[in-house]
This record gives C-alpha cells, structure tokens and sequence, in this order.
C-alpha cells in the first residue's frame, strides 16, 4: 500500500500535469499486484520505470537541488576571525545566521558607518546557484531605495581564487527584532498592530513588483521590525525578477520556506509573480493573528501539499478569535487561485485603509451628538455605556489619513504624534431645511418614567397654538409610546342658500 508520501507526492505531480490520475492509478494497481506476490516497490519507482516520471522530475518534485559537480565544504558557519579577513570592515561581533550566511556587527572603515555585514556559508561558495543568488542579492538592495527594505551598502568576493573564498555584502543595521521572534517571546499580536505590520510591509513588496521582482520567501523571519517604528523586508536571497512569458513551465527546484510560500510556489510553478508573495503575506498574517501556522505536517512534502489541496479551516478563523476584518483579509491574501487573491501589494495598502476607514466612520459618540436625549437634558453618557459604540473586534483607524505618516514600535507606541484627539466618527441626523429639529418633544426630566407631560411645545411655523394644550398636559404619555396632537377644529362646510326666483308679473 502506498505511504502518505507517496500519495503527496503523485498529487503534487497531478497538479503540475507531469502525470494524470489515470497513470497514477494504472501505478497503484501494478504497486497492489507486487504486493500480493510478495514484493514491495514505491510508487515513484514504478512511475520511473513505466518512464511515466524522469529522474529530473523526481528530484524536481522532492524540492531536491541540482547536485553540485565538486565537493563541497560542510561548514554552515563563518566565525568571527574568519569574517575578519575581509578587509574593508571592522568587525566587531556576530548578530546571527539564517539559512545561507552568518551575520555580524561591523564598521565600514572608510565611511564609519556602522553596518550589518553578511557572510556566505563556505558550504555554498561552490554551487553558482547559491552563489548568484548571493550577489543578485547584495545588488538589488544597494540599488532599492525604500524605507520598508533593508538599504544595501557593499557587496562582493574576498580571495576568489582560493580555496575558501568569502562571499559577502554589507547592509543597513537594524536595531530591532524578526516578527518571529516577537512571536516567540510574546505570542500573538493584537489586530492593530498585525494590520500596522502587514501593511507596512506591503509597501515594501509593492515597491518591488513595481521594479519587476518577486521576493518568493515572504515569512516573519524575513520581517524585521525596527526601533524606530519601520517594518522592513529583509533576505531578498530568492527574489527574482517577474517572467509572465514563463507560463507552462517548471523550476528544477521549490523555492521558499514550505509553511508560508503559495500554492504555485509549491507546485514549482516557473512564472511567479507578486500574488506569490501576497499569499505568503497572508500565511505571515495568520501566524502573526492566531499563534500557529495555516498548515502542519509531519514533513516539508506534507505541507507542501496542504499548501496546494487543503482550504483553510473557516470555522477555526470564525470562532471569535479574530474579527470579520481580519477573516476577510487572510482569505483574500490566501486563496488558492492566485486570481482570486489581491492582484498588487498596492492593492493591499488600499483595501486595508478602506475597510479600516470605513469601520472607523461607523462608530458612534453619545457625547459629541447634540441630538443625544442626554445632551438634551444636561447630562452625560460615557462612550463605553452605548450599545454602538464600535464596530465589534477592530480598534478603529489605523492612520488619521493617507497623507500622515504615522510610525509604530514594537512596543505599540506611536514614534510620531500628529493623530487627531479622537479617532471616533460622529453620526449627525441632519436638520431640515428650517433648521428646526423634527424630534419629539422631550419629557420634563422631573417627572417620573412613566408620567412624563409636555410642556412649553413652541409652535413651528406651520403649526398654529392650538385651544385644546391643556388637554395634552393632563394626559400621561407612557414611554416608547407615539403621541398624536390633537388636530384643530374643522370647519363646516359654507352653506349654499338658494334664493328665490322672482314670479312674472301675471
């Protein structure tokens, strides 16, 4: 019988249309036959030698790398001294590693700017794959110039040549932490700051796409949050430019980090685009909102198929943990046909201000509305004793307007002021056009519920005093109740008289 494995992996090779269900079947029934005589064989094999499958499509389809044609060095790590023979830096200690290079503190000696400077694994020198990537890299942010990407300085080789040549690029310090690392150490963020963070990333990958490149490993470890107030993107180790002509075809490897990257991505889809990033984004969103990843599994090639087959679960998103708001944004962000997700990261920023701003504009204050029977009477209501007060699960406005630009820390403190005193809209029922309020009579706030008169009724120009006032002052008006005026005598028809006609003279 076939592993779970095997199963994945003839479905991913399904969804690329290297295989259809029926030679999968026709592989299935052979694998059930060898079974019942005794012998065993896995699923890929039997496709291998019906030539169903090439090996390249086997390796391509398990996410494998092009073998490198020379040994290469097992070193994941660069140490301090090492990092020391490049002459131009100073440096002083290491930050870190991710999954090509370590990173270390360092100063640039002839500019004294302090700078962040990676450094290639020596496991990677050998394979120009890795290698292009690296210095595709170091270019790209030197010339991107965006406050919500990591400024590049310096990029290159030291001792190319030899037997361990060093690989690097120095860029912008960040002084701050990785959404993962936030998720760490502080669980989930509240939906304010989730949406300060996604947005402000977002602008980020527009400015990418409008320079033509896809990012392809969008994750909170590629988000660094800094200090003072700016979300970043960072790692833009995978980023390749934008290739619609590559429609049909297929990469010889997966790129990007299985929990997060889009469905296209999973299947090794060639002509990626920025909707690939957009469902990352959205993968880094619900991370960031529910403290867990969309999709688990037991290995990469388990994910990588939820990532293409299953939907997301509504009724956990619907449970209350998050707001309607929220819901709609990850789905948008997730769907699994890409033209069914935002089309630009552009178009992100937008929709999250509109539906924020919308939200914002419902929201009601009894204190700042005239009309409010309590304000009528001289008294005060707090905002928190109204039954509308806000829309339910969202804060209101992220930003006073698109024009003011408004920072926030990691801690949830504004870097910038400038934001209005109150963010909460008034809702104002218009006059008419004699500016004179069409509101019932308000009870004498002396009386007690239930036995409240009108008194002192002022008389609107179309309306004359009427005789019978007294009468509407004895009668008690129960609350909630329609009161009727009376209505004003009517007038008797006048009567016609009829006179008499005059006789002829007989």
């Amino acid at each position: 019988m076939a592993s779970k494995q095997e199963l994945v992996l003839m479905a991913l090779a399904v969804k690329q249309g290297i295989l259809n269900k029926d030679q999968v079947q026709t592989c299935m029934d052979l694998q059930n036959v060898l079974e019942q005589n005794g012998q065993s064989l896995p699923l890929v094999q039997i496709a291998l030698k019906k030539k169903f499958l090439s090996p390249e499509q086997v390796d391509a389809l398990s996410g494998k790398a092009p073998a490198a044609s020379v040994d290469i060095p097992q070193d994941d790590h660069i140490s301090l001294e090492q990092a020391s023979r490049i002459p131009i830096f100073d440096v002083h200690e290491e930050l870190g590693q991710g999954g090509m290079a370590t990173v270390f503190l360092a100063t640039d000696k002839e500019t004294k700017q302090r700078c962040a400077l990676k450094v290639l694994f020596p496991k990677h020198t050998t394979n120009k794959v890795f290698v292009e990537r690296f210095l595709r890299e170091g270019k790209l942010l030197k010339e991107f110039e965006c406050e919500n990407i990591a400024k590049g300085f310096r990029y290159g080789v030291v001792g190319k040549d030899s037997a361990a040549p060093l690989y690097f690029m120095s860029m912008e310090y960040i002084e701050g932490r990785s959404i993962q690392d936030m998720l760490d150490k502080e669980g989930p963020f509240p939906e304010t700051k989730a949406i300060y963070a996604i947005t402000e990333a977002a602008r980020g990958l527009a400015y990418m796409q409008e320079r033509g490149y896809v990012h392809r490993d969008v994750k909170p470890d590629n988000v660094m949050w800094n200090n003072d107030g700016r979300v970043m993107l960072v790692d833009l180790g995978f980023s390749t430019p934008i290739r619609a002509d590559l429609k049909g075809q297929y990469l010889d490897e997966t790129c990007g980090t299985v929990q997060y990257i889009s469905p296209e991505q999973a299947k090794g889809q060639a002509d990626l685009d920025i909707r690939a990033d957009i469902y990352s984004m959205g993968a880094t969103l619900y991370h960031m909102v529910m403290g867990k990843l969309p999709f688990g599994g037991n290995d990469s090639m388990e994910i990588m198929a939820k990532q293409v087959m299953e939907n997301l679960d509504a009724a956990m998103l619907k449970g209350g943990k998050i707001s309607m708001h929220m819901h709609y944004f990850i789905e948008k962000m997730m769907a699994k046909d890409r033209d069914i997700r935002y089309q630009s990261a552009r178009e992100i920023v937008d929709d999250i201000g509109e539906v924020l701003s919308g939200a914002a504009d419902l929201q009601y204050n009894p204190q700042e509305d005239p009309g409010n029977p309590f304000t009528l009477l001289g008294k005060s209501v707090p905002i928190s004793s109204g039954r509308m007060t806000k829309v339910p699960g969202m804060s209101g406005r992220m930003s006073p307007s698109p024009n003011t630009s408004v920072r926030m820390r990691p801690s949830g403190e504004s870097v910038k002021t400038g934001l209005p005193k109150s963010n909460t809209a008034v809702i104002r029922k218009p006059l008419p056009a004699n500016g004179t309020s069409n509101r019932a009579p308000v009870p004498n706030a002396t009386q007690a519920p239930g036995s409240a008169t009108v008194k002192n009724v002022t008389p609107t120009p179309q309306q004359k005093p009427s005789s019978n006032t007294s009468q509407i002052q004895k009668a008690a008006i129960k609350p909630g109740a329609s009161v009727r005026m009376p209505q004003a005598p009517t007038k008797a028809p006048p009567t016609q008289i009829r006179l008499p006609e005059k006789r002829k003279p007989t």
